[in-house]
């Protein structure tokens, strides 16, 4: 067996096919594993080179709106009439007042952590602070000088209208930074009286970790790949949260400079741009957080919104790229290799079957071949028949069709018997000496049994496909306009044979006509098996029974009910609660699969839409109403 199987995946033609077909085959698919891992890498990274653009002009917009809001902020302040009382008579009560409105301002904004005004020599005239979620203004205790720091130098430098922005850095106390980090971002203006004196100036600290939270924001939304980078290199928002304010930290080599050094000296080079190098997919846009303010913006200092996709993410995203591609062509080269194999061999069983050709006698053992198989079908789909329980309605037909089969089943066996017993004879003639007269009758008989079992085959298609066609227009839910009373006056038909040979009888009641459009198989299926459920199952024997089946007329209800009854023996009221149950028959044993009336049930509620009710009484007969809609 084995050697028979080697002999045929190493005969010429499986040999030929291969070299023919599965290696241009495996060619072509190679070809395509590089097309196609292209494109799927290319779709894979589409979405997320997007997010980076999405991310980054999200991020853009984020800081406009936050620092035009601390400008906006800075110049509500500044012109207030009360800063202008102020300056004009600085006396306790206006101070008291400008610092109970900074207050306010403060509590409403809830994004500054000190509100001061610096007269033109340093000094803090008015003082908000944001303590334990208030807002609270300093006595004149509380206010220092702070004419030496950087802040108050420049903005004091700064003609009228405008805008200084510090350095985004971290909030120090005392000399070292304060504990919890306190990320700051101070505002200032210069203060000018009625007469273009300068006063002073006009400082927020902006909380800095409300604009950064928001950039978190952002950058979760479109895959945790965004961070802003100062002019330096160090991360202000960083995806490592310890890599962050390396500046203010002490932490000289968390910056993006020294990490990706490469990567910051093609970011120096242009206000924005996309590429990729050694360390991932890069996307990153420059902004100018003075907005042409005057002297900050001489100082060349920005800040950098950096998406970044690791070299890593990417690594992984073509590792499953490849898997998948690699699987792909997997199952094409294991079809490609079935179908060679199959053609192969299809090609040599051709072979095999020619050369068995020549032989005469191969003939007739083809035919006993094909009639065997053609039986073996023919019981096959027999089996299937009856298995099929919602075609159990067709039971009365498949006696007929059965005996039909057997007539010219039986004549091809007899047939085919004979010619099998004329060829033994013929093979012993020959070994004995083959006369011409036997040989004549052996040509002749054959003629006769051939054509014969031809015949008897014809016949049996003819039959099946008969019965096929039957079963399959019973079996269908076509809806169909039809006339209620023609079909009742065909499931009768069905009843005819067996109706002769009982002693009971069916009894109509019926209109002239009545149009439905509905679903005429399944309707008829179900009137069957109401009847001959109450044929089985209502009589005893002996009994001459009735069946009554009526039809009304509902025209108001725009529908019709169907009823069929029987003056049988009734059910229990146990029985009665159990028909529609599948698989429950009270004749287990005897012939009964307990389907009938559930796929009755089935029928009528799920396809025709109907109310199916029944009423019974142990004897006093069983009634069934089904109520179904004309339409």
């Amino acid at each position: 067996m084995q050697q028979s199987r080697r002999a045929r995946l190493l005969s010429q033609p499986v040999r030929r096919n291969l070299l023919l077909l599965f290696v241009p085959w495996t060619l072509l698919i190679l070809l395509l594993m590089a097309l196609l891992y292209e494109r799927l890498l290319d779709a894979r990274l589409e979405p997320l080179l997007r997010d980076q653009q999405v991310s980054l002009n999200e991020g853009v917009g984020v800081l406009n709106r936050h620092l035009a809001t601390l400008r906006g902020n800075l110049q509500f302040l500044i012109q207030q009439p009360l800063l202008a009382e102020v300056l004009r008579n600085p006396s306790a009560d206006n101070r008291h007042a400008l610092s109970q409105l900074f207050v306010e301002f403060a509590r409403s904004s809830m994004v500054y952590d000190q509100i001061r005004w610096l007269d033109e020599r340093g000094a803090e005239q008015v003082r908000v602070d944001w303590r334990n979620g208030e807002p609270l203004a300093s006595d004149q205790a509380q206010l220092h000088n702070q004419a030496q720091h950087y802040y108050f130098v420049e903005t004091m430098n700064l003609p009228q209208g405008a805008f200084y922005l510090s350095r985004f850095d971290l909030n120090a106390d005392m000399g070292s930074v304060e504990q919890p980090l306190k990320p700051t971002l101070r505002g200032a203006e210069p203060i000018f009286d009625g007469e273009g004196k300068r006063r002073g100036i006009l400082i927020l600290n902006y909380l800095g970790q409300v604009l950064l939270q928001r950039l978190a924001e952002v950058s979760k939304s479109y895959g945790n790949n965004l961070t802003l980078v100062d002019h330096e290199g160090y991360w202000i928002l960083a995806a490592d949260e310890q890599d962050a304010w390396g500046f203010a930290l002490g932490k000289p080599e968390a910056t993006l400079a020294s990490r990706f050094p490469d990567s910051w000296r093609r970011m120096q080079a242009a206000h924005d741009g996309v590429f990729s190098d050694s360390g991932g997919y890069w996307a990153f846009n420059k902004f100018d957080p003075y907005q042409g303010s005057g002297q900050n913006a001489a100082t060349g200092e920005y800040w950098l919104l950096v998406s970044h996709l690791p070299l890593e993410q990417i690594q992984g995203l073509r590792g499953q790229v490849l898997w998948q591609v690699l699987l792909f062509v997997c199952v094409m080269l294991s079809l490609g290799l079935l179908v060679v194999l199959r053609l192969g061999l299809a090609e040599f069983e051709r072979d095999q079957v020619r050369q068995a050709l020549e032989v005469s006698s191969q003939a007739l053992l083809q035919r006993n071949a094909e009639l065997r198989d053609t039986v073996d079908q023919l019981q096959r789909t027999r089996g299937a028949l009856l298995q099929a329980e919602k075609l159990s309605s067709l039971g009365t037909l498949v006696a007929g069709v059965a005996h039909e089969l057997n007539t010219p089943i039986g004549a091809a066996s007899m047939a085919a018997s004979t010619l099998d017993k004329g060829n033994q004879s013929l093979q012993k003639s020959l070994g004995e000496g083959l006369q011409r007269s036997a040989l004549e009758r052996f040509v002749q008989r054959n003629d006769e049994g051939l054509a014969i079992i031809l015949n008897s085959l014809t016949r049996m298609a003819q039959l099946t496909r008969a019965f096929k066609q039957l079963a399959s227009d019973r079996a269908s839910t076509e809806r169909r306009c039809f006339d209620l009373v023609e079909l009742v006056g065909e499931v009768m038909l069905l009843f005819t044979p067996k109706l002769k040979q009982s002693n009971h009888r069916v009894q109509l009641e019926l209109p002239p006509s009545l149009m439905l459009d509905s679903y005429p198989g399944p309707l008829g299926q179900i009137l069957q098996n109401l009847i001959d459920n109450a044929l089985i199952h209502a009589f005893d024997s002996g009994m001459n029974g009735v069946v009554t089946v009526r039809v009304e007329h509902d025209e108001m209800r725009r529908e019709c009910v169907i009823e069929v009854s029987d003056n049988g023996d009734g059910m229990s009221e146990e029985v009665l609660g159990k028909i529609f149950d599948p698989f429950f028959t009270t004749r287990r044993g005897r012939g009964g699969a307990g389907l009938g009336l559930h796929i009755t049930h089935q029928l009528a509620v799920d396809i025709l839409g109907a109310d199916l009710q029944v009423r019974s009484a142990p004897g006093q007969g069983t009634q069934f109403r089904l109520r179904l809609p004309l339409a």
